[in-house]
């Protein structure tokens, strides 16, 4: 359990920007003002371990905005190519999700930052990691479970009155970790 900063600095979800990054995402559906107090989308930049957030407007919940949508090019029911170098990820308030993830229950009275993990997708490299790679699978799994415990973190640096849990969400319910870390305020 990660214990509360009495007094947390202000946080900023960015150091200095890339370029490539600021020239796929969609300023006007993302910011990096890392915000706690609606459930939103994310993506994590694994170059500039920067953190973008969808924007809580236009009636749409920022939870249900597609992470394809934070990017230029992409959309609400189309993808970017520009998408493969960034995790995405979900930050849930408490009660604004519902049901079990992959098959597992999930406490929603509380908060959740839920972290996509993809066993065979190199974001670094943006490349495919073949399955029988077992060696470069593992350290995969290892690096994606870092920058989820990063974004985890971040969140916890706010004034959050809710505990708040990790979750990695891989592609099937093997691939997926539930619980790893959890925040009391």
């Amino acid at each position: 359990m990660l214990d509360a900063d009495p007094n947390p600095s202000p946080v900023t979800a960015a150091p200095p920007a890339d370029d490539a990054a600021e020239r796929v995402i969609n300023r006007s559906f993302c910011t990096t003002k890392l915000r706690a107090d609606y459930a939103h989308v994310g993506l994590y930049d694994v170059h500039d371990r920067r953190l973008w957030i969808a924007k809580n407007k236009w009636g749409t919940p920022a939870s249900r905005v597609s992470h394809a949508k934070l990017l230029k090019g992409g959309g609400q029911d189309t993808s970017t190519a520009d998408k493969d170098r960034f995790v995405c990820y979900w930050f849930h308030t408490p009660n604004t999700g519902s049901g079990p993830l992959q098959g597992y229950p999930i406490e929603w009275t509380e908060g959740h930052v839920i972290v996509r993990l993809d066993p065979n997708w190199s974001y670094q490299t943006r490349s495919f990691i073949p399955p029988a790679d077992t060696r470069r699978v593992e350290k995969n799994i290892e690096q994606q479970f870092q920058w989820g415990e990063h974004v985890f973190r971040t969140y916890c640096q706010h004034k959050l009155r809710f505990p708040l849990s990790l979750h990695m969400l891989g592609p099937r319910a093997a691939d997926s970790m539930f619980y790893l870390q959890r925040f009391e305020p």
